[in-house]
């Protein structure tokens, strides 16, 4: 198979690749940003309405609209800061926390099989290739005329003094 021609292959096992059936229950609860916010919450702990925000690259009211709905899901928890009140943080509840090791083990054994499936050389050499490809998606989105240039150059933020 050329190079060309992987996309195709891709689509044809798109399922398999990116959607494990352990998985798909989860998917009908959880919308793809709230997945992303989940696991970026586990990953820090807990964070500020604005880190969310910054790394889900939206609104502050998007943002807000995603804990929210988590929130009412009992998946977080907010947290008014004592000194300045307009500060909110969020982290994860223990169901959030089961959800996070859940999707954590998924990963964990799809890594596990693909593992086996190469030698100690092809694992480093996949890993490799991984982070050139993720580095390259991260340059592209940069490109003059992307769509983070253009949301850089739209205020997502009032300071209030």
């Amino acid at each position: 198979m050329d190079f060309a021609g992987i996309s195709g292959w891709i689509f044809e096992n798109i399922q398999t690749l990116f959607f494990p059936e352990e998985l798909v229950s989860l998917d009908r609860k959880l919308s793809k940003m709230e997945l992303i916010s989940l696991l970026f919450v586990d990953r820090k702990g807990e964070v500020i309405m604005s880190s969310l925000a910054d790394y889900l690259n939206v609104s502050m009211s998007t943002a807000t609209g995603i804990a929210d709905r988590l929130n009412r899901q009992g998946l977080l928890t907010r947290t008014r800061s004592e000194e300045d009140r307009r500060i909110v943080s969020i982290r994860l509840s223990p169901a959030g926390g089961e959800i996070t090791r859940k999707i954590a083990s998924v990963v964990d054994g799809y890594l596990a099989i693909a593992a086996q499936a190469l030698t100690k050389e092809e694992q480093t050499q996949l890993t490799k290739l991984l982070m050139k490809i993720v580095s390259a998606f991260q340059q592209g989105a940069r490109e003059p005329g992307s769509d983070e240039e253009t949301a850089e150059q739209i205020p997502t933020r009032i300071p209030i003094d």
